[in-house]
């Protein structure tokens, strides 16, 4: 049947004639009234003997509050059920014949054994029945009632109907519908007034609380309105079952239920389908898909699991062979070996005989008998075997190859047997062929042992050799005279890993401070260099990175589109802002703009108020003085980048720069200069704070960084590389001119961006901003005239392209 909407047809068919009826007039009253729509024979009373309604798509007959029998097909009603199609239900002598299509619902109403418009009146049950009194003499009963004691009674009745006609008047049928059918329903903050099965409820907000037993109790918030009618639906949640998993046989096994690993063999699962895998070590998987019931009931189930190995019987000629699986022995022949499915290979030993190998397809409880292995006598085959492995043998006079090894030697003599394994002593081995036509040497290296003395800070680290755990590290080692990988570990430290070669009479001492990962990126900042201008940098190494800013972070602009970016040749970048004084030395009447604010003069202070190719002009300048080609030439009465770039100074690539600001020392790219979370913290950088207040409109609330405008440059924390103020304090021009790069594609090697266009880009925030926009490494700026908040940093290659 359709859900319940406007095209919805009901139809009625009864003594009066058919009639139709839509959505609009449900719930469909069963009654003996005027109002009813299914209209019973009988006493008229507005009390109706029950409901029918649309939910979700699907009829349904609710039984409202009179004594008269509802039945369904014979079954008493006591509560509300689903109505299906060909449904009869039967109230007194009336019969209601129900049809439920997928056009609408069909209701015949007819009647048996009467002829009359009333039903005879309920009788009273003899078992109640109550003996008759003597009457009273009239006169006095009217002696009991005064005039006063009647009008007051007749004024609380009327008071009383006029309560219950307002409440009536003023409330709306609601109805809740509770999944599973039965289960007690309670709704807080209303009287227990029910009309046809329908709550009677003011406008106003409601808790409808439902238990049942086996379901979480559940709650339900409902908003009556001023509707006549209203229905909510409250669907109780399952409680979990309990299933135990029993194995046959009993071995320790492992349970994933839908592909995830559970806790024991006995856990709880929602009710419902779930799949169940039951793994043990040497048999197939059980799999099995359950029906969990819920409700806290408990279930077994019994996994019967299949052997995953079959038995392969292995016999020779002679018997007495040496039996090896995939290189582990298994046995003397004859044996029974059990082998777990796949391809593995035997191979059958016995001296005097020539080594026998076979390749057998193992297949899960399926048995094979392998018995007719001949072996093959071999006149001088001698079989090497050393632990450890891999020693270099000579025989004869000459090399025979590297342990275990087979090699044949000339029969009816004796051979020395020469074995060396690098920090092992060698070994000397005779090997008798007079009588015998084969023979297994077996030989233990005594190994070369050196002394290595490790001590560790902090002392209860634990030391590895060659990936095996040795203990405590702080401890004295004797080690085979070979190379050796040593590592020491401690939670909350960067490993420590150094090589070491023993010698025997020569100990070896290793030593090991272990550092915090914050120490080990600092350690691992390479130290910084000088300009002859005195202008310090640092040398920074290339790497891959994705550039820009995801569509859905914070306060991302249209011009961060994201790329992939490789750079591939290593280069210094200024590990501070250029200063006043050090621009000065280039050009002595700089000011900063001191016109405007005193302090932007500062010598400590950066040098801003400057263009583009101001900064590029004292670059080549920087370049000059430590003679290195300059970066830069003129071209159309104007400073361009020369391409190939030289070693010279320049501005850094946006690329770099990025790559520089973001680096957070293996953790991640930062997204802001502190970290990732926004506000900063106190001392983060010089931004628009509470000091700036008069100098920009837009402040960080709840910040004071101490600088209304900027700040002598390395005033605040530097970054994980030992940069300062790439965020805050001034804007940095940079080497591209600014575009707006498209998404995908393969990444871009050591961009540089455009040939040509009229701005220039700016990263990095200043003093005058505030905004999560602004104070994310990924904002882009642009311009191409000189900033009170804009200055820069220089860069250089470390060395010439290859």
């Amino acid at each position: 049947m359709r859900g319940t909407d406007l095209s919805l047809q009901v139809t009625i068919r009864d003594a009066g004639g058919r009639r139709s009826a839509s959505e609009a007039d449900l719930p469909l009253r069963i009654g003996t009234g005027p109002g009813a729509a299914l209209r019973l024979p009988g006493p008229v009373s507005d009390l109706s003997y029950a409901l029918v309604g649309v939910l979700d798509g699907r009829p349904f007959l609710q039984l409202t509050a009179t004594a008269t029998p509802v039945l369904v097909n014979g079954e008493v009603l006591t509560g509300t059920r689903w109505l299906a199609d060909g449904d009869d239900i039967g109230i007194g002598s009336a019969r209601i014949r129900c049809g439920v299509s997928s056009e609408g619902l069909d209701f015949v109403v007819g009647f048996t054994g009467v002829d009359y418009d009333t039903l005879p009146p309920e009788s009273v049950p003899d078992s109640i029945a109550q003996p008759a009194m003597p009457r009273e003499p009239r006169a006095a009963a009217a002696s009991r009632w005064r005039p006063g004691a009647r009008s007051g009674a007749i004024y609380g009745a009327l008071l009383l109907l006029a309560f219950c006609a307002f409440w009536l008047l003023t409330s709306s049928a609601v109805l809740v519908v509770v999944d599973p059918a039965g289960a007690r329903l309670d709704v807080r903050g209303a009287p227990d007034v029910r009309l046809g099965g329908r709550y009677l409820l003011r406008p106003g907000r409601y808790t409808v609380t439902a238990e049942a037993a086996g379901y979480t109790p559940g709650t339900l918030e409902i908003e009556v309105t001023s509707d006549a009618s209203q229905d909510f639906r409250l669907r109780l949640m399952r409680l979990p079952g309990h299933v135990q998993v029993v194995t046959v046989p009993a071995v320790a096994a492992d349970v994933t239920v839908d592909g995830k690993p559970a806790v024991g063999v006995e856990f709880e699962l929602a009710a419902g389908i779930h799949k169940l895998v039951v793994s043990a070590p040497r048999f197939l998987p059980f799999e099995q898909a359950v029906t969990v019931e819920g409700g806290g009931v408990r279930q077994t189930l019994r996994a019967v699991l299949t052997p995953g190995w079959a038995d392969i019987r292995v016999g020779s000629v002679p018997t007495g062979a040496a039996v090896f699986a995939d290189g582990a022995a298994v046995g003397t022949t004859p044996v029974k070996l059990e082998l777990l499915p796949g391809n593995r290979t035997l191979t059958l030993e016995k001296d005097g005989f020539k080594t026998l190998t076979r390749l057998v397809t193992v297949a899960a409880s399926q048995a094979q008998t392998l018995s007719d292995l001949v072996l093959i006598p071999a006149d001088g085959l001698v079989r090497i075997i050393t632990e450890p492995a891999g020693a270099t043998v000579t025989a004869a006079g000459r090399y025979r190859g590297v342990t275990p090894i087979e090699t044949e030697l000339p029969p009816g003599r004796t051979h020395d047997v020469s074995l060396v394994k690098p920090g092992y002593e060698p070994a000397m081995r005779t090997v008798d062929l007079t009588s015998a036509k084969g023979a297994t040497v077996r030989v233990t290296l005594t190994p070369r042992l050196g002394v290595v003395q490790v001590s560790s800070e902090p002392t209860d680290a634990e030391l590895f050799v060659d990936g095996k755990s040795r203990g405590k590290a702080s401890q004295q080692l004797s080690l085979p005279a070979v190379r050796h990988r040593l590592e020491i570990r401690k939670a909350g430290f960067a490993p420590f890993v150094t090589d070491v070669m023993p010698e025997p009479g020569q100990p070896r001492v290793v030593e090991a401070h272990l550092l915090t990962p914050e120490q080990a990126v600092v350690a691992a900042v390479p130290r910084p260099v000088a300009a002859a201008s005195g202008v310090q940098l640092r040398l920074i190494q290339p790497g891959s990175f994705r550039m820009g800013a995801p569509r859905r972070e914070q306060g991302r602009r249209a011009n961060e589109t994201e790329r992939d970016v490789q750079l591939t040749r290593a280069f210094y970048m200024g590990v501070r802002e250029v200063t006043n004084t050090e621009f000065r030395r280039f050009r002595p009447q700089h000011t900063s703009g001191a016109e405007k604010y005193q302090v932007l003069a500062g010598g400590d202070y950066p040098a801003v108020m400057l263009s583009w190719e101001d900064a590029a002009a004292y670059c080549n300048w920087l370049s000059d003085q430590d003679q290195l080609s300059r970066a830069y030439t003129t071209a159309g009465g104007k400073l361009v980048p020369i391409s190939p770039a030289t070693t010279g100074y320049r501005l850094p690539t946006e690329a770099e720069w990025e790559w520089a600001a973001r680096y957070n020392g293996g953790g991640g790219a930062r997204r802001y200069p502190w970290g990732d979370a926004f506000p900063p913290p106190a001392g983060s950088g010089n931004f628009a704070d509470q000091s700036a207040k008069g100098f920009v409109s837009a402040l960080l609330a709840g910040y004071d960084d101490g600088f209304p405008v900027t700040a002598p440059v390395g005033s605040f924390a530097a970054s994980p590389l030992g940069l300062f103020d790439l965020g805050g304090n001034a804007a940095e021009w940079v080497n591209d001119r600014y575009s707006i790069g498209t998404t995908g594609g393969p990444p871009a090697l050591d961009p540089t961006g455009p040939a040509d266009g009229q701005y220039h880009v700016l990263r990095g925030s200043s003093w005058r901003h505030g905004g999560i926009s602004e104070l994310r490494f990924a904002y882009r700026d642009f311009g191409d005239v000189g900033r009170l908040d804009v200055g820069f940093r220089v860069a250089r290659y470390a060395d010439a392209p290859g």
